[in-house]
């Protein structure tokens, strides 16, 4: 199972793009934590995709300062895909995006 972690981690004073593409260890016990949070529920013993996204998220994320005054290295995950499954918050998906497709576009301007 391919699993990639999407997060912003803080840096040198503000919020940049952080992406981790799992190793096998880290992308079956991501599978296990999923599959525990799902054991927790009565009614449905299977992973559902919030299940992923908080297990990242429990495995991922980073807490050094506070919330109003976060410090280098914080990090708060905000997209996982699970092989060829994206779960995540949209805006920051859609934000995501859009500085990829801004970069490329902007290699292919200066190559030009």
């Amino acid at each position: 199972m391919r699993i990639h972690i999407f997060a912003e981690q803080f840096t040198d004073g503000g919020w940049d793009f952080w992406e981790h593409a799992c190793g096998s260890k880290e992308a079956d016990a991501l599978v296990d934590c999923a599959a525990a949070r799902a054991l927790g529920r009565a009614s449905i013993n299977e992973p559902i995709h919030n299940d992923y996204l908080e297990s990242a998220r429990h495995m991922f994320n980073v807490s050094l300062g506070e919330p109003t005054s976060p410090k280098n290295g914080d990090r708060r995950v905000y997209c996982v895909c699970v092989d060829s499954v994206v779960i995540g918050v949209y805006e920051k998906v859609r934000q995501y995006s859009q500085r990829i497709a801004e970069a490329h576009q902007f290699e292919l301007e200066k190559s030009a």
